[in-house]
């Protein structure tokens, strides 16, 4: 009788690895959601499946996610659970999962739309996540590099176009996939050898590997018959989220003209994306001044949230 009554207790949520395999799984709650943070989007969970542990449940119409925390690699954390399960009731549900693990309930990368959703249900601490808030950048502006304060952009993109004539933009696909990996090959020559710089190229490689696989939307930018730069990026509801962007350096103007290739083509074959997210820095002062040199419409802001 007592071991009955211990069995019915259980929580219901029994989480699983995250796999490319679980893609069909968790596909359709991402596509409903609208927070804009690139941490709800197939990229944004299946590239970095490793580095944060990525976990899933799907119960009761709502997709739970659990990892670790962005700032902190050792602490469990779960995402902001999707679907049509009220907040309360998942995070209560969240809550007698974790006291059963014997460990606190928390959240991490909670975005600043949501937040208030959450402080509503009293949670004992709540604080900001400097590093990593996305670049959110209007559509209008990166299609186009249109305005004084993208001046330097347009001029880039002018001499890139000057100097190499028979430059071409065209999709990722069999025939050129070749190319792009020895453009990425050479791109990696020299890179930065930290850990979380490391774990991307590797990501890059498997991507590239299993392209046809993910919802993505896959450009490439060649000289003749060689790719001197490629962007790779996923659409949900109205925000481009741009994953990967590689390109040569001593190709003068390459990174500008794939950046602004890329969003004219997203423009033109969705004219429904108003927003583009191209992700945070992670506290990398490069990364930093080169996406604030594109002069973002806002920081989409994160913060973790302890129960």
């Amino acid at each position: 009788m007592e071991e009955g009554r211990e069995n019915e207790m259980k929580s219901p949520l029994v989480f699983k690895r995250l796999t490319l395999e679980s893609l069909n799984d968790i596909y359709p709650y991402l596509k409903v959601f609208k927070g804009m943070s690139c941490d709800y989007t197939a990229g944004g969970l299946l590239m970095w499946i490793d580095y944060f542990k990525y976990e899933y449940c799907v119960y009761g119409g709502t997709l739970f996610v659990k990892s670790v925390a962005e700032d902190n690699l050792d602490h469990v954390a779960f995402a902001q659970p999707l679907g049509t399960m009220p907040l309360d009731e998942a995070v209560s549900l969240l809550a007698e999962y974790c006291k059963e693990q014997g460990y606190p309930l928390s959240f991490s990368a909670i975005t600043e739309f949501n937040l208030e959703k959450f402080i509503d249900l009293q949670p004992v601490r709540v604080y900001p996540l400097k590093a990593w808030s996305d670049y959110v950048y209007t559509m209008e502006a990166l299609s186009t590099l249109s305005g004084k304060k993208l001046g330097k952009k347009r001029n880039h993109c002018n001499r890139f176009v000057a100097e190499n004539p028979d430059w071409t933009f065209e999709p990722i696909q069999t025939h050129n996939l070749d190319l792009v990996r020895e453009c990425f090959a050479q791109v990696c020559e020299g890179a930065s050898d930290a850990p979380m710089a490391q774990y991307e190229r590797a990501q890059v490689w498997k991507v590239l590997d299993d392209l046809e696989c993910y919802p993505f939307e896959a450009m490439c930018l060649k000289v003749g018959n060689k790719v001197i730069a490629f962007s790779i990026g996923e659409v949900l509801n109205n925000v481009l989220h741009v994953h990967i962007e590689k390109s040569l350096r001593d190709v003068n103007g390459s990174a500008e003209m794939i950046n602004w290739q890329f969003a004219r083509y997203i423009s033109e074959k969705y004219p429904v994306v108003e927003w583009v997210n191209r992700q945070d820095d992670a506290g990398d002062e490069g990364l930093r001044k080169a996406k604030q040199s594109y002069y973002p419409a806002f920081l989409l802001r994160k913060y973790n949230v302890f129960f």
